[in-house]
């Protein structure tokens, strides 16, 4: 499909929701400029599972690396 630059920023969400079927191109000035295409969650299978793969991480899990984020945000009041 092929569309505007225009058009994509008026109608956003309804070409996210076709990209996820078919591949998306978006043209300025009558010049292709970008693509969105969905992401496939087996594309990136790296950033799945980055706990771990530090020697100290054998005992960390996803719970602990939430909790240790959110406490840089915690008021010391």
């Amino acid at each position: 499909m092929i569309i505007t630059a225009t058009e994509f920023k008026n109608k956003v969400g309804k070409y996210l929701k076709a990209a996820q079927d078919d591949d998306v191109i978006i043209s300025k000035n009558g010049r292709y400029v970008a693509k969105l295409t969905a992401v496939k969650e087996y594309e990136y299978p790296a950033t799945q599972n980055l706990v771990g793969v530090f020697e100290k991480a054998a005992d960390y899990c996803i719970e602990d690396a939430k909790k240790e984020r959110l406490k840089k945000y915690e008021s010391t009041d």
